[in-house]
């Protein structure tokens, strides 16, 4: 076995142009066709890593394949389809294939968030595509 730290990755800041605090860090650390640090080979599953300061968020999307998100540090609004609820630190939800979601942080720390796909292959379709910008705040 061969373990990662989470505060050791190298995290890519990107952000949705147009949507006011559309911005974040995040990597695929367990996944060989996603952009960040890939440290082990991934065919039947995806990992991402996320980091969330207050007030901003990951704008509305698609995941082509059930998520399994586990809120690791901080407060997190989401919202799946037209349902908004509250995860702090600790909790794990799923989010079912193909219905649009997003996340806010509404806590005053870095929300640090896993998302756990069961696929290789996870196909996200976002409203306002993201990209890489140099500073997440």
């Amino acid at each position: 076995m061969d373990p990662l730290r989470l505060d050791s990755l190298a995290l890519e800041a990107v952000e949705q142009e147009g949507i006011d605090g559309a911005r974040w860090l995040g990597t695929f650390p367990f996944t060989a066709d996603r952009p960040g640090e890939t440290v082990a080979e991934a065919t039947d599953y995806t990992v991402v890593y996320n980091e969330l300061e207050p007030g901003t968020m990951i704008g509305t999307h698609r995941d082509g394949v059930d998520e399994l998100v586990y809120v690791i540090d901080g407060t997190i609004e989401t919202t799946v389809d037209d349902e908004t609820t509250t995860a702090a630190t600790g909790d794990l939800a799923v989010v079912p294939a193909d219905v649009p979601h997003s996340v806010r942080n509404t806590g005053t720390e870095t929300a640090r968030l896993l998302g756990f796909f069961p696929s290789g292959d996870v196909e996200s379709t976002f409203e306002t595509e993201p990209v890489p910008c140099d500073d997440p705040d």
